[in-house]
């Protein structure tokens, strides 16, 4: 499990610099210390909030098993990743062709939830 959990962070850089290139991108957050609580409303004005669903990716097993543990999921997300290392802000019109950009590019991608108006911050669905 340490050896999981020490993994060095993945480098965006290259994949990013090629999305740049072909579309518009609202905005970006390296999901790292502070989780998705910190990291994600740092894209938007006050009052957006981003409406995550749970359910919409892969969360690795090693999440998994700490949850088990008793490790509550609002801490794991708040600290963890829980296997999203970075997270675009984009036109729900570029949704489809940038998910297939990011497949083309050797990358896992995922559409996990969309901004509403009002409130401020993360909510998990």
């Amino acid at each position: 499990m340490g050896e999981v959990l020490l993994t060095p962070t993945k480098i965006y850089v290259k994949p990013i610099l090629k999305l740049l290139e072909r579309f518009e991108i609202k905005g970006m957050a390296h999901i790292t210390g502070g989780g998705f609580f910190e990291n994600i409303p740092r894209m938007f004005k006050e009052d957006l909030t981003a409406v995550i669903d749970k359910n919409s990716f892969e969360v690795p097993d090693i999440f998994k098993h700490l949850m088990s543990l008793g490790v509550k999921e609002e801490h794991m997300f708040n600290t963890f990743n829980m296997g999203l290392g970075f997270i675009l802000c984009i036109k729900e019109e570029d949704k489809d062709n940038i998910l297939k950009a990011l497949k083309e590019l050797g990358e896992r991608a995922y559409h996990i939830g969309n901004v509403e108006a009002g409130g401020a911050g993360v909510c998990l669905k």
